[in-house]
């Protein structure tokens, strides 16, 4: 017969393991969280600094917030806004360096990819993060296959988010002169319901702006019912005199 006295022990022994195993997962996850928010708050204070008139500063200050996040990631490793937020600073970097060779822009845009891979792996629910793969993967790929199905599942996970709009958007402008006619129906779509939400349509000017696109956006601005009153607004005239 088992001493009852000995079955109690082993049971607040093995309550002591689960606690302390406990207690240990949850001081990792308040460790990353607070790499994490480190990491956001530099971010987001780089919104006053200029990476053309201080770019020693503004490039300091991202290794910082991205060394914050890869610190989370070490103590989380399967933390999918985590991953998610280590490739929008990489690709923040990318944006403000002089880097020139191909070489150099295709293994960052993997590693990239690859993170935002990992995060819908994990949270496949997430449409911003099904978008910025599908617009990363553009870069490398052009208006690929594999694009277009990055694109569904962004849509499929978020159809009405502007994001995921703009994003369409934003690949079918910079892909113009060789976009296949199943992305211009979707930018078509993308155009019709991001008109849809008011004031927060003018983020389209500045991407196409940022594309030299602007005559073919206001092109297509010209037609269709769904355009009426966003051509009444000043930003308009003023953009497509």
């Amino acid at each position: 017969m088992v001493d009852p006295l000995f079955i109690k022990r082993l049971q607040l022994a093995l309550l002591a393991i689960v606690t302390l195993i406990i207690c240990y997962f949850s001081l990792q996850s308040m460790r990353a969280n607070a790499w994490y928010f480190s990491s956001l708050n530099t971010v987001q204070e780089l919104s006053n600094t200029s990476p053309i008139d201080a770019p020693e500063v503004y490039s300091n200050e991202l290794n910082k917030a991205q060394n914050a996040i890869k610190l989370a990631i070490e103590l989380e490793p399967e933390h999918a806004h985590y991953l998610h937020f280590l490739s929008y600073i990489k690709l923040l970097a990318l944006a403000n360096t002089d880097q020139t060779e191909q070489s150099k822009l295709d293994t960052e845009y993997k590693e990239i990819q690859s993170l935002l891979l990992h995060s819908t792996h994990i949270r496949s629910s997430w449409a911003e993060t099904w978008i910025e793969l599908a617009k990363v993967t553009s870069y490398q790929q052009g208006p690929s296959k594999q694009v277009l199905k990055y694109i569904d599942q962004a849509k499929k996970v978020g159809p009405y988010k502007l994001d995921v709009h703009l994003g369409i958007i934003e690949i079918s402008l910079a892909n113009w002169q060789h976009l296949p006619p199943e992305y211009k129906a979707l930018y078509v779509n993308s155009l019709s319901m991001a008109a849809q939400y008011g004031y927060r349509f003018n983020r389209i000017y500045t991407i196409a702006k940022q594309l030299n696109q602007l005559p073919t956006l206001c092109m297509s601005l010209q037609f269709g019912a769904a355009y009426k009153k966003l051509k009444q607004r000043y930003i308009y005239k003023q953009t497509c005199k």
